[in-house]
């Protein structure tokens, strides 16, 4: 047997370590970040999710190897790079002038939204007795013959109205925030471009927010809160791609992007959606007693019991006077659609018939002012009660 000395033994034993971690190296494959960390980093635009074609030869014409406008960076920086609040930027998480939320609760806004129009987000912070006195003052107008009440057509084209206002409304600020989005007025706003919005919306300045969209370097700082923002909005975004889907968003795309109750789509999936919250057997028919349905857990007092008493009282109404179409004590997806589509000319009938039901208390199908005033918590809600709603939901 061949004998070394005791360099030669540690030559050998330091040769053999280097062997095993080249083996492992090999076996392993590259170091690289997580998939984890990838997914919350250059995911957002490469690894999960559609994202800018990342050209393997020469890009389009007009556009950089990362699917921006040439004139893109130029024309921002022309603008100043002015940037716009996060709430004009961001797409709104609640759907206006809908009657159900995506995971098939109630819109608590709805009947405000409808009569209220625009105006229902300043009775937020309205004190009770001056949202009072504003809503006599709606009452008015929509009287139109002056009689002191609210007949069902007149409540119809009141409602009817506030719709369309609302429609307009979404439309004119959509071509507001387009025009800014899209300095460089090709008509189009891209991914990447929509990015860099996003990032000057947050308060990075340009310089940062277009070196972050080419490297998606980490050290930027974007908080988690943010990166689930994104990502959301992305989905959102391929969603409203249509054909051809090129990742970027026409103006009315970006309609669709804002307000995806404008699209036949965007219907489509939350029909789905509501009907997969409410279904709870599968058989694709929601029953009255599924949509009334209590949420699980208990309540501690009386007050809160009673609550939950009349919530579901106010369910089985919606669902025997506004859902059931034909009465038969299931509704279908068809019928479903009709519910949920704010597009929908039945929609201003349905809410009229819907708030004399509700206000209507001696039944001559008429409402008196002092009805309306009587049931003003549909449309003013007072800080007591919010309180108690929002510990209620909590339990």
């Amino acid at each position: 047997m061949a004998r070394y000395n005791k360099s030669q033994r540690l030559f050998i034993s330091m040769a053999i370590v280097l062997s095993l971690m080249c083996l492992t190296l090999v076996l392993s494959g590259p170091i690289r970040k997580s998939p984890k960390d990838e997914k919350e980093v250059d995911g957002l635009l490469s690894d999960f999710l559609p994202a800018d074609n990342q050209f393997q030869q020469q890009p389009p014409p007009g556009l950089d190897k990362d699917g921006m406008n040439l004139n893109f960076e130029k024309a921002l920086k022309l603008a100043g790079g002015e940037k716009m609040e996060a709430k004009e930027v961001d797409p709104a998480d609640h759907l206006d002038v809908v009657r159900m939320e995506h995971d098939g609760h109630v819109n608590k806004e709805y009947h405000k939204e409808m009569f209220l129009g625009e105006e229902h987000e300043e009775f937020k912070s309205h004190p009770v007795d001056r949202a009072e006195g504003r809503l006599k003052e709606i009452v008015a107008k929509a009287d139109l013959n002056q009689d002191g009440s609210l007949s069902q057509p007149e409540m119809e084209a009141w409602v009817a109205q506030k719709m369309k206002e609302h429609f307009a409304e979404a439309e004119q600020e959509t071509e507001h925030i387009f025009k800014h989005l899209d300095p460089d007025g090709d008509g189009y706003i891209r991914w990447k471009e929509y990015y860099v919005h996003f990032l000057l919306s947050r308060g990075f300045n340009v310089d940062k927010a277009l070196q972050h969209v080419q490297d998606y370097d980490e050290s930027i700082g974007l908080k988690q809160e943010d990166k689930d923002a994104l990502v959301s909005y992305k989905f959102r975004w391929t969603d409203a791609d249509a054909s051809p889907a090129d990742n970027q968003l026409s103006k009315e795309e970006f309609m669709v992007f804002r307000h995806p109750e404008r699209s036949k789509q965007s219907l489509d999936s939350l029909v789905q959606n509501v009907m997969r919250g409410l279904d709870t057997n599968g058989d694709q028919i929601v029953t009255e007693e599924e949509f009334s349905a209590l949420p699980p857990g208990e309540v501690e007092n009386e007050e809160y019991r009673q609550m939950d008493l009349k919530w579901q009282a106010e369910r089985q109404k919606e669902f025997r006077e506004i859902m059931d179409l034909d009465h038969n004590g299931k509704v279908d997806q068809a019928e479903l659609r009709k519910y949920l589509d704010p597009t929908n000319p039945l929609q201003a009938k349905l809410e009229a018939d819907s708030l004399i039901s509700l206000m209507d208390d001696n039944k001559n199908n008429l409402l008196s002012l002092d009805e309306i005033l009587k049931h003003s918590d549909l449309f003013i809600t007072s800080k007591v009660v919010n309180f108690a709603a929002n510990i209620h939901e909590e339990l």
